[in-house]
């Protein structure tokens, strides 16, 4: 939060009003004016500072135009600094400042991150403001969405935007092997996994006894996009969503997923070849996933990704978007929602207006920029924005990433996020290579993630 000095973050990016009224708030850093009976309150040399998740110069500027918008003229006087993710990524950077003792008053973040920060007493719970504003609905945001920015019942984020792995398919390749396009609406039945392993098998390409176009690909890398697909199996991970005591991969359910992955990969030789996975310093190096770069070179016929949709554009591909496919035994349709929401620090001196900047930043208006801008094409969480999204094209069916707000399922929430998710994917890594039976993997697996679960530290209830 801004207090006395300013020249301590030069990194901080300060736009247009955002600079507004920095020395006085300095000098007074409340600077409320008590109105005269009949006028607006003035909140002059009020300014908040924001880390924002995704700094892009269209995300940038449309943060502006949110601060010019949407809270100056509710909140007169008082204004937003932006601080960029700039190098070394958003949660590094809130981290830095939390530990330097100079709390910024909001932040963006991925949702799965709250529980950790709550525990440490360190997020704004927003029930209470959200209840007393009148003026914010929230009825207009889907219910996945809405649930997603929840922890113990308590609302702590507002969704900015939401995201969760669907299926990206080539259109051509279809063609091509002669294969019908799976079905772009979650309700219909018959797009199955059991059909698209056999749909993987005549869309494979080989030279030489090599992969060169492979019928498939999942995604591994991220605990949040890896549940996804095992929610579309009808398994699950955790045995509760908030504050899990268990992971209970080592239900048949979740081993029978696992080991139809690695059979595409090992036994029908379909799936993304181990070689494909990548490699660099980073932990998801070497683990299945980010397919985007492989599937907009017509290296991969069905992907399971995050929504692709500028790149995809740009690469000139036919192609579109289907959901994740249903269990085989004709189960419900599946999968996982996530949310970068707008979350406040519980240091903030100004709540009010924290919750005055989450409600425009992560409200519909916002949202109704982002969906449009072609920098951007955001999957909307507000209900008001769906049609315009849909509308978009090509491809021909990319509603199909909103619809993910109707049925999805949210993170799981825990204080031990971060190691469990290290710890579960990286464990994972000897399946994938076929380096070890499915079920010793998983066993071993299981019993790590249940030890991080008993030492997860427990935040106020």
């Amino acid at each position: 939060m801004k207090t006395e000095s300013i020249s301590r973050r030069s990194f901080v990016v300060g736009m247009g009003g955002s600079t507004v009224g920095l020395l006085a708030a300095a000098c007074n850093p409340l600077a409320r004016q008590t109105p005269v009976e009949g006028q607006q309150r003035t909140y002059q040399g009020v300014t908040l500072q924001h880390v924002v998740k995704g700094s892009s110069e269209a995300r940038l500027r449309l943060l502006q135009r949110a601060i010019d918008e949407l809270f100056v003229p509710k909140y007169p006087g008082a204004t937003v600094e932006l601080i960029p993710e700039v190098g070394v990524g958003y949660w590094q950077k809130l981290q830095s400042l939390l530990a330097a003792g100079t709390p910024p008053d909001t932040a963006q973040q991925d949702e799965y991150f709250m529980a950790h920060l709550i525990a440490r007493n360190e997020l704004l719970e927003l029930t209470p403001y959200q209840r007393k504003d009148k003026s914010f609905d929230l009825k207009g945001l889907s219910e996945s969405a809405w649930r997603a920015g929840h922890y113990r019942n308590k609302l702590y984020g507002l969704p900015s935007q939401v995201f969760g792995p669907i299926v990206q398919f080539n259109k051509d390749h279809f063609d091509e092997a002669g294969v019908p396009y799976p079905p772009a609406d979650y309700k219909q039945g018959g797009w199955t996994w059991n059909r698209l392993r056999e749909d993987a098998r005549k869309l494979t390409k080989r030279e030489g006894g090599q992969i060169v176009r492979a019928g498939f690909a999942w995604d591994a890398r991220f605990l949040s996009r890896f549940s996804g697909q095992l929610y579309a199996y009808g398994a699950r991970v955790m045995d509760r969503l908030d504050d899990p005591t268990k992971c209970v991969l080592d239900e048949p359910r979740a081993v029978e997923f696992i080991q139809l992955l690695v059979d595409m990969r090992h036994r029908d030789q379909t799936a993304a070849p181990a070689a494909w996975d990548g490699t660099g310093d980073k932990r998801p190096a070497g683990l299945p996933g980010d397919n985007g770069g492989n599937f907009n070179q017509g290296k991969i016929a069905i992907s399971i990704q995050l929504s692709g949709l500028v790149g995809a554009n740009k690469a000139g591909l036919r192609w579109d978007y289907a959901p994740l496919p249903r269990p085989n035994d004709g189960g419900k349709a599946g999968g996982f929602i996530g949310a970068n929401v707008f979350t406040g620090m519980q240091a903030s001196k100004y709540p009010e207006l924290v919750w005055g900047w989450i409600a425009a930043g992560g409200g519909p208006d916002h949202e109704a920029w982002k969906v449009r801008d072609p920098d951007i094409l955001e999957i909307p969480a507000w209900k008001k924005n769906r049609e315009d999204y849909a509308q978009i094209r090509p491809p021909d069916h990319v509603g199909v990433n909103a619809d993910l707000g109707d049925y999805a399922t949210t993170s799981t929430m825990s204080t031990a996020y971060v190691e469990l998710q290290d710890e579960i994917l990286d464990g994972l890594r000897p399946a994938w290579r076929g380096e070890a039976p499915v079920r010793q993997v998983v066993a071993e697996v299981v019993r790590k993630a249940n030890d991080l679960l008993r030492q997860a530290p427990q935040g106020p209830k």
